[in-house]
């Protein structure tokens, strides 16, 4: 997969939050890191199609992400700073419950939830509940959440 910025520019009245980026991304997993006000949350929000760039395009493998819609969300892992999760559900069924509202199979969602469990190593933690866990904790199941789809 390749997501490419071009001369993405995002303007909110005087205020310019993202100023003619322009960057390639091929697979891997990326950090933005930036001072206070640097535009971080305005680039992902463009990136996640919560906001529209004020100029400037975002195509993933050369398609506008706009112009796929759900084709495109459908690709998309994000996991933000803080995420909401229901606390009385297990490791397990956060995982299984998100995994439904990405249009995930319930077939395919159970054996990539046990995929991913392992991978991000909260098996032994797997029953038990989000609000048990501690924060290393659930910042994992917060990755695995990203890595569903």
């Amino acid at each position: 997969m390749k997501l490419k910025f071009e001369n993405l520019t995002k303007e909110f009245g005087d205020f310019t939050a993202v100023d003619h980026l322009s960057l390639t991304m091929t697979n891997g997993v990326y950090g933005l890191l930036g001072v206070n006000g640097a535009g971080k949350t305005t680039l992902m929000r463009m990136l996640c199609t919560l906001l529209k760039p004020t100029s400037g395009t975002i195509t993933c493998n050369g398609r506008d992400i706009f112009e796929m819609d759900g084709d495109y969300r459908k690709l998309l892992g994000y996991l933000p700073q803080e995420f909401g999760f229901y606390p009385e559900f297990t490791v397990q069924e956060y995982l299984l419950y998100i995994a439904a509202l990405k249009g995930i199979r319930p077939v395919v969602a159970r054996r990539r939830v046990k995929e991913l469990i392992a991978k991000v190593g909260l098996t032994k933690a797997a029953g038990k509940k989000m609000k048990k866990l501690s924060g290393g904790m659930k910042r994992r199941a917060g990755i695995a959440q990203a890595m569903l789809n």
